[in-house]
């Protein structure tokens, strides 16, 4: 399944995982790692991406750090008066 990762290569006119790997220095096996959700890229390595996918920082790191739970609103118990 792609992720936001691979979202922002192919806007950016990469078509494979391999091309962006090429141009970032960066193993082919990272990339794919990145882009299934596996693992993130270090700070320097994020701006290098954003960088090549003519995005932000926010674009590369934001989506690692939501849950479902910031996806989703979420009821508090209700109270029991007794």
């Amino acid at each position: 399944m792609a992720n936001h990762i691979t979202e922002l290569r192919k806007k950016s006119g990469l078509e494979t995982a391999k091309e962006a790997a090429d141009k970032l220095k960066i193993s082919d096996s990272m990339m794919y790692q990145m882009e299934g959700g596996y693992k993130q890229p270090s700070p320097s390595l994020g701006i290098k991406m954003a960088e090549l996918f003519n995005c932000t920082l926010e674009d590369i790191f934001l989506p690692f750090n939501t849950t479902i739970g910031d996806k989703t609103e979420q009821k508090l118990p209700e109270r029991r008066t007794s």
